[in-house]
């Protein structure tokens, strides 16, 4: 296991929006080996997210999946790529399996992961 990072507050954890959304669109972007750029559904809007999950997942798995988004992430460029947010995911200390983070059961996208 690895080392579990030093601890924060609830106060810490609270500034974290972490949302519902839903997969609309995924495609690989071009000349990235590791980068998948995302359409996700948050009820209210759509974002743009790139996600280094391409060596785990083919762009059509992934679409219609509801899986866990960090919505207030600042906003970075990945090969030229804007990014609006983060899928959060589990994987193998050695880095070879790599599990999303989706909700049981329905529920709406856009709601609040407490």
């Amino acid at each position: 296991m690895e080392p579990i990072k030093s601890e924060i507050t609830i106060d810490d954890f609270s500034k974290i929006d972490l949302r519902v959304a839903k997969v609309l669109e995924c495609e690989k972007i071009e000349g990235a080996d590791k980068l998948l750029k995302l359409k996700v559904d948050l009820g209210g809007e759509q974002r743009q997210v790139v996600s280094g999950i391409a060596k785990h997942f083919k762009p059509e798995e992934l679409i219609g999946k509801n899986v866990i988004l960090v919505a207030n992430l600042k906003p970075v460029k990945l090969r030229g790529v804007d990014s609006y947010g983060m899928i959060l995911a589990a994987s193998t200390s050695d880095k070879e399996k790599l599990v999303l983070a989706t909700v049981d059961g329905d529920i709406e996208v856009g709601a609040q992961v407490k």
